[in-house]
């Protein structure tokens, strides 16, 4: 189960090889970064360490850097994890930046790099706005798009007046405003 989680060079010298099990295993031993069965890649070269991959939290990719920096050998660790709540938040930062699609406050979630994003859009066009800036987002790897397009309750009556959202009736559809009459 451990080959599966770490990746590396196998080609090591014999001193890098062992400094790399030493790395594994202090990392196999932290329970929340095994359980959420994460595929890191490990580079080892003159006691220098680069983690590179993916982490649930921004603590396991703190903890992990730190356990690291603990195995006797490491002189340096270079730590390239991304945990999700950065992704989350680049996509949320970039979204937050476009005028037309910050007011709509998508749900947006990350997991493993893929972006889920969800919530109530008023058109197509604001849907796909909202996906391709998510893909476009470097530490996206995927987006899951679960946008709902439900138009703006919001339409114009027969004499020109506009039925806001407040008139909508129980069907979900706008009431129009009753026609004027003569005194």
């Amino acid at each position: 189960m451990a080959e599966e989680m770490f990746r590396s060079v196998d080609d090591l010298p014999d001193a890098e090889r062992h400094l790399l099990t030493a790395i594994r295993k202090a990392l196999w031993g932290y329970e929340p970064l095994r359980a959420t069965r994460p595929t890191l890649d490990i580079g080892v070269r003159d006691g220098r360490v680069h983690l590179e991959g993916r982490v649930r939290t921004l603590a396991i990719k703190e903890i992990a850097e730190y356990m690291v920096l603990r195995v006797q050998g490491v002189r340096a660790v270079r730590n390239d994890l991304i945990a999700d709540p950065e992704v989350t938040r680049a996509v949320a930062d970039a979204v937050a930046a476009d005028a037309e699609l910050a007011p709509l406050c998508p749900f947006i979630d990350a997991r493993e790099g893929v972006v889920t994003l969800a919530g109530e859009v008023p058109s197509d066009a604001a849907a796909r706005r909202l996906v391709e800036m998510a893909t476009a987002v470097p530490l996206v790897a995927s987006v899951s798009n679960h946008l709902q397009v439900r138009p703006l309750a919001s339409t114009v009556s027969t004499n020109g007046a506009v039925a806001h959202a407040a008139s909508v009736n129980g069907s979900g559809v706008a009431a129009e405003s009753p026609e004027p009459t003569e005194s």
